[in-house]
């Protein structure tokens, strides 16, 4: 009997749930050859027709099969048949790459894997307007200091600045992170600094050298999905604490703490992504009380904390609290993430563990962009940077909102951001972000689905719009095409919400 079959045959009343029957149909049409490498399978909502369940169990059968390795999904594309194999190895052949797919280990792609990698596909995508984007501008990038920088660090350095140099990092940009913090209000300790790859990678090994397999970690919902990334791919338990207009809810992380011990919580305090708050002075308090109480580190994110457009910076939480607080940050969003160039500050022994992690990672961030890097910021260079790029991305932020209220006033509620590069959205009902994205493809335009911010499913429909690497124009046309999309999802036919869920 064919797949298509056994979902028509399905039992009612049986004790298997609907769920598991359809998904065994499918285990069989792969196992059998029916389903081969690559075939597309049915839309969700074809699916749902064919079957005749409710739509809302179409798509909890591809998400098992996805847990279960034998599918893969692709935003805008479909869910295509992955792991379905020839009887034997021998038959996929060995001198071609097939063979790879039935020797090498299956990957559970998250909502955040599959957001990341769409993100960087259509960052360059002709036709389509990336709202889910959320590069710097390169109009903004400072290419003739760091055209100079980087000449004079190869005329004054000659081999050293292609040789290995310390794991912590350059002293040379030790020193001057130091003096960036140091004017922010937030003194550090050369000796506690540790320069990475980025920021990204800072955020990895804080994880790394704090959680182990089957630990618990705690972080806001929503949150950047590379930390969500990060987290996870230490083994550990990641639990959701929501965020409001005064950033983490320190009542909701007690209440967590009342029944769950932690070992970590990632935060962004100050500029937060996606929704652009900080955290308030009382919740501030509050947290710090709770970390020392509980005896918890905090993983701090700054990345966006200098972009910001209103409001006093109320600081690092790291400066109240250095034993607690592992604080991340670099430059990317200002003055380019291509230099690949970020700083971890922390104190006491897991400072030890993160060059540990760091040595075993990549040994040292690259020579010649730190050097790079350094010379730019001895120059002075930055706080002028700063404030151009301040009012740069004040009037990308400004055009989207306007944009939003204009074109997506009816449907959809947006956070206002006082500083960050990212908006907010809350659709007015709910929808299938699958179908929203294919939807929104479709009419020319992306965004990041929440879920890929949102450590654990939620009641509505979220989407994240970043304002940084877009024009006003580009804007405006961006969120007027998604509201297109999103009146064009709302009037597709649905499947009666009277038929069985499994």
């Amino acid at each position: 009997m064919s797949y298509k079959h056994r979902l028509n045959d399905l039992e009612r009343d049986g004790e298997r749930s609907l769920t598991d029957q359809m998904v065994e149909a499918f285990r069989e049409g792969i196992a059998s050859g029916e389903l081969a490498v690559g075939e597309q399978l049915p839309p969700t909502r074809e699916l749902a027709e064919l079957a005749s369940v409710n739509h809302l169990t179409a798509v909890r059968v591809y998400r098992r099969l996805r847990e279960l390795g034998l599918v893969t999904s692709q935003v805008g594309r479909g869910t295509f048949v992955r792991d379905s194999a020839p009887s034997s190895l021998e038959a996929a052949g060995r001198d071609g790459p097939e063979w790879q797919r039935y020797v090498l280990p299956p990957v559970t792609e998250s909502a955040g894997d599959r957001a990341m990698d769409e993100m960087y596909r259509h960052s360059q995508a002709r036709g389509l307007i990336p709202l889910s984007v959320g590069y710097p501008s390169e109009e903004l990038f400072p290419f003739d200091q760091m055209r100079e920088a980087m000449s004079e660090a190869l005329k004054s350095h000659d081999s050293r600045a292609l040789q290995y140099t310390d794991i912590a990092g350059l002293p040379e940009l030790v020193d001057q992170v130091a003096e960036l913090l140091a004017a922010r209000g937030a003194s550090e300790d050369p000796d506690d600094i540790l320069i990475t790859s980025g920021a990204r990678q800072g955020l990895t090994l804080a994880a790394r050298a704090v959680l182990r397999p089957g630990d618990v970690a705690a972080c806001e919902s929503p949150t950047f999905m590379g930390v969500l990334e990060s987290l996870r791919d230490t083994g550990a338990r990641v639990l959701p604490v929501p965020v409001d207009e005064q950033g983490l809810d320190t009542n909701a992380l007690e209440e967590l703490l009342a029944r769950q011990e932690i070992r970590l919580l990632a935060l962004q305090p100050r500029c937060h992504n996606p929704t652009g708050s900080d955290l308030s002075a009382e919740r501030r308090a509050h947290l710090l009380g709770l970390a020392r109480r509980h005896g918890f580190f905090i993983l701090e994110d700054g990345i966006y904390a200098d972009l910001r457009f209103e409001g006093e910076d109320p600081g690092s939480l790291r400066r109240e609290a250095p034993s607690h607080v592992i604080y991340v940050d670099s430059l990317s969003k200002l003055v380019g993430g291509g230099l690949r160039v970020g700083w971890v500050a922390s104190s006491g022994p897991v400072r030890e563990r993160l060059l540990h992690a760091k040595r075993t990672d990549d040994m040292h961030t690259a020579t010649l962009t730190q050097l790079a890097m350094a010379r730019f910021l001895a120059a002075g260079e930055y706080p002028e940077h700063l404030d151009r790029a301040r009012s740069f991305y004040l009037e990308r932020r400004d055009a989207l909102l306007d944009a939003v209220t204009e074109h997506l006033g009816a449907l959809a509620s947006a956070e206002h951001p006082g500083g960050g590069g990212h908006l907010w959205l809350t659709l007015a009902v709910a929808a299938d972000e699958g179908e929203l994205m294919t939807e929104a493809v479709r009419h020319g335009v992306t965004f990041v689905p929440g879920t890929a911010m949102i450590p654990e499913p939620e009641a509505g429909t979220h989407l994240r719009l970043s304002y940084g690497f877009l024009g006003p124009d580009k804007l405006a046309e961006g969120a007027r095409r998604l509201a297109r999309a999103i009146r064009a999802v709302g009037e597709q036919p649905r499947v009666s919400g009277a038929l069985p869920i499994a």
